[in-house]
């Protein structure tokens, strides 16, 4: 019995950042995975974006293509790539960090499952498909939004899920032609680096009831965003107050009322947990730039 049942064309992108090419999981994992996509007749093109060029040499690879930035923006990064790979004919488009691995044995046994199942599917079922993201035991995606609030899930099944007041993080989502063609842009640009997943995410369920998760588990390496020094998290902190405001900018006045509070009381917080004014300095002032 053949394999080759659905037919697609996925353009991988990966996001390098601050690490050399031979160090990140997920271009190692994925370029090892190229004969198992292909034995499903899944075509597959990477984009490698090395976001931090003094850290790595370029990569040469069949079907690969190396771009190159100054740490910009995840969305700009995003939108230019899907802009490039939907152009170029694919009719998926996948995001990943550079330490996601996909080393899982079932992986491609689970997203040419999700392609059978989209094919067989009314139009406009779903926009994304997405994996499940573990960080050691814990499953950190996808989960749940209560208000502006993120929180985990403790089980989340495999196939159609509801996408109300879901969250999932950007890493391993794989977005298909419709939701491009109904999203473009896919990320909000007034944000950086912080909450685009988020954003995105919020926006999703306004096009899409549900979207597929993956049967499949996937590592994720949190540790970099666990350890942070103070004027690391400082910089997190002015992203979350950007990300908050942008997203939830047309949300009623009793909502922004708590979300402020939320992030007045976060930043005393963090000031006295990191022993730095930076955090309430930088609540202060980011008034400065509102009307």
């Amino acid at each position: 019995m053949s394999l080759n049942i659905v037919h697609a064309k996925l353009s991988i992108l990966i996001v390098l950042y601050k690490r050399h090419y031979k160090d990140s999981a997920a271009i190692t994992t994925l370029l090892n995975n190229r004969v198992r996509f292909q034995a499903h007749g899944i075509s597959v093109d990477f984009y490698v974006w090395n976001n931090t060029p003094s850290c790595s040499p370029a990569l040469s690879s069949e079907r690969l293509t190396w771009l190159e930035g100054d740490n910009d923006g995840l969305p700009h990064v995003y939108n230019r790539v899907a802009d490039m790979a939907f152009t170029n004919g694919a009719t998926h488009f996948m995001i990943s960090d550079d330490d996601t691995d996909y080393a899982s044995q079932d992986y491609v046994d689970a997203l040419s499952t999700a392609l059978k199942y989209e094919a067989t599917s009314a139009p406009h079922s779903f926009g994304v498909m997405l994996p499940k993201i573990y960080s050691r035991e814990t499953l950190i995606s996808p989960g749940r939004r209560v208000w502006f609030f993120g929180r985990l899930s403790e089980h989340v099944d495999s196939g159609m899920n509801a996408s109300v007041n879901k969250l999932a993080i950007n890493s391993g989502v794989i977005f298909n032609k419709s939701c491009y063609e109904r999203m473009s842009p896919l990320f909000d640009e007034r944000l950086k680096f912080y909450a685009t997943d988020t954003a995105f995410f919020v926006r999703y369920e306004s096009y899409y009831s549900h979207f597929y998760v993956l049967d499949t588990v996937l590592q994720h390496d949190l540790s970099e965003h666990t350890s942070d020094s103070a004027e690391r998290a400082v910089f997190r902190f002015q992203e979350m107050i950007r990300g908050f405001r942008v997203i939830f900018e047309r949300r009623g006045y009793l909502f922004h009322c708590v979300m402020e509070m939320y992030l007045l009381v976060a930043s005393l917080r963090k000031s006295l947990s990191y022993k730095s004014t930076g955090f309430l300095r930088s609540y202060i002032s980011s008034f400065r730039g509102k009307k």
